[in-house]
């Protein structure tokens, strides 16, 4: 057997950068030809004591890299005997149009684009619809079916198949679309087409699989552990970013995501999906072929969007970057490279494989944005497959550079968008109009139709007043926060729970012909920046007085 990746120079290459990101623990396996090695650093968990991480028995959020899975799942289900069953003209493929499965629930804003969007479209990025993510993981959209039925009330931000817009709620569409015609719940489906024939055996469809999972294997050397997420209060172009300290994130139970983003898996099971791709010998004991054919994966990856140039995400790889169906794909020193990232609060993963020499790489991390951030250490392992010399191997240097260029972008846009919306009232020409009653009668519970209730705080009745909503209810935990601009005018600033990172957007406040506050507008959807978003104040209810 050739010898390990993991070499000792490796290893400190890795230390050096956890220490570099804040990040507690990251666990990696590598596919070549017939070998297969895995290795775990730091730790899956640091309080009330610190547990190692095991490449076999700890378990991570696999993030976005389901989406592959969901379209592995669809293409084996085209070519399933139950569907060339069927009658010509309902044979399933991937261009037919999602309202052809789940009609009464896949409903947009558009009539025309609704009969128009595919399977295809909805697993490439190019339905025209943005992230919409503070729509989602509440009452009846805490479902795969709420979620779906509320695409309804979402607007689009581009054209039908113009442009490639990352989204997961078209991934849940299609998610929902298959459970539909296979009759069977994702999770069940993943374990029967892929999971049992590729022996991954420690692989679950969300957090409820996967903690019962660890209950039941609770002791001895099969002790299955659930990492935990923590993020850095401190970002990496802060000058101060090393004062910062670990908080630990909530695990995240969200279902709603469904094939979009909530498989939790081993490193170690995830060797055994490379090779399934590599179409490489399986390492599981199980005799079976690839549940994917040859032709499968040619059209799984076959590009259907073009990324925009400027996404720091392609760094370091070459060339045009596009989209297949679940993967990006590109190329690195003249070989085509199918990889995809996956980023929740508190973790981060990474896939990366390379046909030409049958080699690929997985990396879960238990840090915020650490598929990002620790994506450097992946690209340095190709290097190393592919000989590249140590003195010209500096695809983990563009790598961090791009990743410290993205903080420092996305910094300096929070704070250009906060002047730009102050810059009128800082004129000694400004006409400064405080708001009109008193703060706390802007407090209180609103409704949108998209995006379900926020309720408001009062945070001060001097300057800088503001107004609090812990959005906690949601899939992505935020704290918003509205302060006073001017007149009605307001700047609403979001972050997640504990990490440093915000987002400015509009906001502005409406009063009723009643002379109360009628309803707060705020651009909820940062690709759609002048689109407020009317949140409709619930009117308390009068209590009528008792008789003595």
């Amino acid at each position: 057997m050739p010898p390990s990746p993991f070499t000792p120079d490796f290893d400190a290459t890795v230390d050096k950068a956890l220490d570099r990101w804040h990040i507690p623990g990251v666990s990696f396996s590598v596919v070549h030809g017939e070998d297969t090695w895995s290795k775990g650093y730091g730790y899956a968990q640091l309080r009330p004591e610190s547990k190692p991480i095991s490449p076999q028995n700890t378990l991570f959020y696999a993030a976005s890299t389901t989406k592959a899975q969901l379209c592995a799942a669809w293409a084996i289900y085209i070519a399933s005997d139950a569907n060339k069953a069927k009658p010509a003209n309902q044979q399933i493929s991937f261009a037919t149009p999602l309202a052809n499965i789940i009609r009464e629930d896949f409903v947009l804003a558009d009539p025309i684009r609704t009969v128009q969007v595919t399977i295809e479209d909805a697993v490439s990025h190019r339905t025209g619809l943005p992230r919409h993510e503070l729509s989602y993981g509440y009452a009846d959209k805490k479902t795969v079916r709420g979620l779906v039925r509320n695409l309804r009330n979402l607007p689009f931000h581009n054209e039908l198949r113009t442009e490639f817009e990352y989204c997961n709620t078209p991934f849940v569409a299609a998610s929902h679309a298959l459970e539909t015609v296979t009759g069977k719940s994702l999770a069940d489906y993943l374990r029967e087409v892929l999971w049992e024939p590729l022996g991954m055996g420690r692989t679950y469809g969300g957090y409820g699989e996967a903690a019962g999972a660890v209950q039941k294997a609770s002791s001895g050397a099969a002790a299955l552990v659930l990492a935990k997420g923590y993020t850095w209060t401190k970002l990496p172009s802060d000058p101060d970013e090393s004062q910062g300290h670990f908080e630990e994130e909530d695990s995240m139970d969200f279902p709603e995501v469904s094939g979009a983003g909530w498989v939790i898996s081993t490193a170690d099971d995830y060797a055994k999906w490379m090779r399934c791709w590599l179409h490489l010998p399986s390492t599981s004991g199980n005799t079976s072929a690839s549940p994917l054919t040859a032709d499968m994966i040619k059209e799984l990856w076959k590009p259907r969007s073009i990324v925009p140039q400027s996404d720091h995400d392609s760094a370091p790889f070459d060339g045009i970057m596009t989209y297949g169906l679940g993967w990006f794909v590109c190329t690195y020193k003249g070989r085509m490279v199918y990889w995809h990232p996956g980023g929740l609060t508190g973790a981060g993963s990474l896939v990366v494989l390379v046909p030409d020499i049958q080699w690929g790489v997985t990396f879960f991390t238990n840090g915020d944005n650490g598929g990002g951030k620790l994506k450097g250490l992946a690209v340095e392992l190709l290097d190393r497959a592919l000989g590249v010399p140590g003195s010209e191997r500096t695809g983990m240097e563009r790598t961090d550079d791009a990743v410290l260029k993205l903080y420092e972008d996305m910094s300096g846009g929070y704070e250009k968008a906060r002047a730009e919306r102050f810059e009128a009232v800082q004129s000694t020409k400004a006409k400064k109009v405080e708001f009109t009653l008193p703060i706390e009668q802007y407090a209180g519970t609103y409704r949108n139709r998209a995006y379900g209730p926020l309720t408001f705080t009062a945070t001060g009745s001097t300057s800088p007043v503001s107004l609090l909503c812990n959005i906690s209810d949601r899939t992505w935990v935020r704290v918003m926060r509205l302060e006073h601009v001017n007149a009605q005018y307001w700047f609403a600033t979001m972050s997640g729970k504990y990490s440093p990172l915000k987002s400015g957007a509009k906001a502005e406040v409406r009063l009723g012909v009643d002379g109360t506050v009628e309803a707060i507008g705020v651009a909820m959807e940062t690709s759609l920046p002048d689109e407020l978003f009317w949140f409709e104040k619930e009117k308390q209810k009068e209590k009528k007085e008792e008789g003595v």
